[in-house]
């Protein structure tokens, strides 16, 4: 399993006092892959490494080496950071792709960790939801090694997938529409 698909995870927000969320309960996973893809593709584009891309951002160069290499999800990051990250993105695309698609990461990382309520904006904000749909996609390509989730973890998220579309949660249409959209299959 890579870096950038499974660390040490939260599910439950509340505020520290350096403005970067800290996490009630620890989960077991903390998708990164789709948010660190935006930022390879960016660092690629400016024909940057991690340290000049730090300092185009304005942030320490640790920070853009681990939300590049997957280690810490740019969701977990703190606001000034992550804002300095998307405004770097947004100066290439115009939309809000590196917010969609770190959106996405967490939307991922809450199904892995069996969250059965979930923050679902990115899915139903007419300004994001084709964009989150195409990246959820891109994370769970259904040919083989065309996905950028590893297969053990895609097998995982199926399972997570189908219990939540399963379950009794107001966010079981979430599951129904990753085993639809993104998997290709029934619950």
């Amino acid at each position: 399993m890579n870096s950038s698909s499974q660390v040490h995870a939260a599910s439950l927000p509340t505020p520290v006092p350096d403005d970067a969320l800290a996490l009630d309960e620890p989960g077991e996973h903390q998708v990164a892959v789709l948010s660190a893809a935006v930022l390879q593709a960016v660092m690629n584009t400016y024909g940057d490494d991690y340290e000049a891309l730090a300092v185009r951002v304005g942030v320490a160069a640790d920070i853009v080496a681990e939300a590049i290499g997957g280690t810490r999800p740019a969701w977990a990051l703190p606001y000034e950071e992550f804002m300095a990250l998307a405004d770097l993105v947004a100066a290439l695309w115009p939309c809000e792709v590196f917010e969609t698609a770190a959106a996405c990461d967490l939307l991922l990382s809450c199904i892995l960790n069996g969250d059965q309520f979930i923050a679902a904006d990115v899915l139903t904000d007419p300004c994001s939801q084709d964009l989150a749909r195409t990246l959820l996609r891109l994370a769970v390509a259904s040919e083989p090694g065309s996905n950028l989730l590893p297969g053990d973890l895609l097998a995982f998220l199926r399972e997570r997938a189908a219990a939540l579309a399963d379950s009794r949660s107001p966010d079981a249409w979430i599951g129904v529409e990753i085993l639809l959209t993104c998997l290709g299959r029934q619950s």
